[in-house]
């Protein structure tokens, strides 16, 4: 080459000289990403390159003769030629391998996505058909099928373990034949030991290991193509009490990956039969306890079977039930279920410990795992203060043999609970109250009439007697015999102001849909004693009202025909009891007397004192309003008007 040449190819490295750092930075760069940012500059390229080609024909062809430009043109052409074909072709080719790769690693990572969107699918159906199941077997089959749908398993069975027995027990099968079912639960009644499975952690196995699930199964698993088994404990309360079992055809088991996703779904399955064990149980708890807060039983009684519900509810063995005196502060232990036998048991005065503690904070509190003396049958204990309307009636305390049997879990639930017993035992008590007021009440009535009736009536007969004994005495067997004969009257009185007072203690109402029989058979009566013309008129005959209600009406007209028969000296009586649309009225009308003027102010207290008041007082109990419409000579209309409840 000639000087010339030389000089020209140093120029145009020179004039290329500034292009070198990026060119240099360019290589660094991956092709797609060159391509990429350089896209925009291509255009400027091909324009620099085109320039340089000139030049170097220019400078290069410019030096040599005549005769050898035509040819140093064609080499030229034919070497950049060449070298940009190259260039391009290997861009090119580079490109399209580059896009080949990049594709094929996206196809790799969709179908990876896809294989793991079907996963969580999967997942995310199966954990709501699980939230939404209503039974523990509709759990436990969803649980069988897990492996299968979640992890391609060639079948599965859900094991529990027998408590009692310490053995397992086959709860559903999934995916095996007949034979092999038939085999295995032939094996599991022959007695496999259940603490093996309790404290196994190899939790993957081949059809040929000596795992429980396998003994004696080899041969009915080499048939039916199960290479291996893969067990998701079942946990309730820190304690396995079962396993999942998953059959794979392959010896090694599926991947790591899905047995994480198995044991997802284990975890919420052992979560799911814990929260319907425990919803169930406590529902009918709850059942239970609305039963027993409308029974009618002392107030020991109803406590004892209040913590037999409780204990029940929760699986626990022993309790107590202690309410509080806000006036004394003392406690009182209405019931108790596993503390001995007397009032020196240790365990009775723990447990009143804990139940002081806990009435003094105020809120549930729970010892889930309790290490000191007899912890083996005071395990975990939860207590929860009885509370309504702010006031404090005691505290239900819970214990189980068991360690974490009750927990932080169920406070929020055992303190629902114990507000539903303190109403209960809230209403048991105003009961009693209630009761006790009656019984009062009804002593109270008796009471006044015996002094009202037959009290004066055997002060009257003694005086009567003495009369009689002087007449007798004087020879005066005429007045005597009249003495008699009012005696006789007033002995008749008295007898029946007794069986009045004996019939009002007899007098109750069981059966309201019978109310116009009631009414009926004391008319009847009251009419068949006093030989007075009584008549009733009940309408609609089918009336019926609440036992209170129709107790407190036949109390009323009781008042008020005894008035009648005593004070009205009348010949006939009408009894009305109606029923309209928004009330409920009685009326007892006699064509007696009447009450006295004012002027007899004597006579008119007289009349007043017998039963008015206790009349009023039974219509205000009930919510209803009395009326007395009378005066001399025009007889008395005593009417009960009340707001219809319950009536037809």
């Amino acid at each position: 080459m000639s000087h010339a040449h030389t000089s020209a190819v140093q120029r145009v490295g020179q004039l290329a000289q500034p292009l070198r750092p990026f060119a240099a930075r360019f290589q660094n760069i991956p092709l797609h990403a060159q391509l990429r940012r350089a896209r925009w500059a291509i255009p400027f390229v091909v324009l620099a390159l085109a320039a340089l080609h000139q030049l170097a024909l220019h400078f290069i062809v410019a030096q040599l003769a005549p005769a050898w430009q035509p040819w140093a043109q064609v080499l030229i052409y034919g070497a950049t030629g060449s070298i940009v074909a190259w260039v391009a072709l290997t861009w090119i080719a580079g490109s399209v391998a580059n896009r080949a790769r990049v594709e094929t690693q996206l196809r790799v990572a969709a179908a990876e996505l896809e294989a793991n969107h079907q996963k969580l699918s999967a997942l995310n159906d199966l954990g709501n058909q699980l939230a939404s199941a209503h039974s523990e077997q509709e759990v436990l089959e969803l649980a069988a099928q897990a492996p299968l749908r979640l992890a391609h398993a060639r079948a599965s069975t859900v094991v529990t373990f027998d408590d009692n027995a310490n053995s397992l027990k086959l709860d559903v099968a999934w995916g095996l034949s007949e034979n092999y079912v038939r085999a295995l639960r032939a094996q599991i009644d022959t007695g496999i030991d259940a603490a093996r499975c309790r404290t196994c952690t190899v939790l993957k196995t081949h059809a040929s290991s000596d795992c429980p699930l396998f003994v004696g199964m080899h041969e009915h698993a080499r048939a039916e193509g199960i290479g291996s088994l893969v067990c998701l404990p079942i946990v309730r309360e820190q304690t396995r009490v079962g396993v999942i079992a998953a059959y794979f055809p392959s010896v090694n088991g599926p991947p790591e990956d899905q047995v994480r996703l198995l044991d997802i779904v284990g975890g919420a399955v052992a979560a799911m039969l814990e929260s319907l064990r425990t919803r169930t149980r406590h529902l009918s708890a709850l059942t239970a306890l609305d039963g027993a807060a409308h029974l009618r039983d002392t107030l020991g009684d109803f406590a004892t079977q209040v913590l037999d519900i409780t204990l029940a509810g929760w699986e626990a063995q022993a309790g107590g039930l202690f309410l509080y005196d806000a006036a004394t502060q003392t406690w009182t232990c209405r019931a108790q279920r596993g503390l001995g036998d007397d009032l020196t048991d240790p365990r009775l005065a723990f447990v009143l410990q804990f139940a002081r503690e806990t009435h003094a904070a105020g809120a549930p509190r729970v010892i889930a795992d309790r290490q000191p003396a007899f912890a083996a049958e005071l395990a975990s204990l939860a207590a929860a203060p009885l509370i309504t309307d702010r006031q404090p009636l005691g505290v239900i305390v819970l214990a189980a043999k068991r360690p974490h049997a009750l927990n932080q879990r169920h406070l929020d639930l055992l303190a629902t609970v114990a507000h539903q017993i303190a109403l209960a035992i809230r209403n048991a008590q105003l009961y009693t109250q209630v009761g006790q007021m009656a019984i009062y009440e009804e002593r109270y009535r008796l009471a006044r009439e015996i002094h009202d009736g037959l009290a004066q009536t055997l002060a009257y007969l003694g005086l009567q007697a003495e009369r009689v004994e002087k007449l007798i005495a004087t020879n005066r067997a005429a007045d005597a015999a009249t003495e008699i004969g009012e005696m006789r009257q007033s002995i008749r009185a008295a007898y029946v102001d007794a069986r009045e007072a004996i019939d009002g203690l007899r007098l109750s109402v069981e059966k309201p849909e019978q109310l116009a029989t009631q009414f009926a058979d004391y008319v009847a009566g009251f009419a068949r004693q006093t030989g007075i013309d009584t008549r009733l008129t009940v309408t609609p005959e089918n009336l019926t009202t609440d036992a209170a209600t129709a107790l407190q009406l036949l109390r009323i007209a009781q008042e008020a025909l005894t008035n009648i028969r005593k004070h009205a000296h009348a010949q006939h009586i009408q009894v009305h009891l109606v029923a309209r649309a928004h009330e409920l009225e009685l009326t007892v009308a006699d064509d007696g007397r009447g009450f006295p003027d004012e002027q007899s102010a004597d006579a008119a207290r007289g009349f007043r004192r017998h039963g008015l008041a206790s009349m009023r007082e039974r219509a205000q109990s009930i919510g209803g309003t009395l009326t007395i419409a009378t005066g001399p000579g025009q007889g008395t209309r005593i009417t009960v008007t009340l707001p219809q409840r319950g009536n037809r």
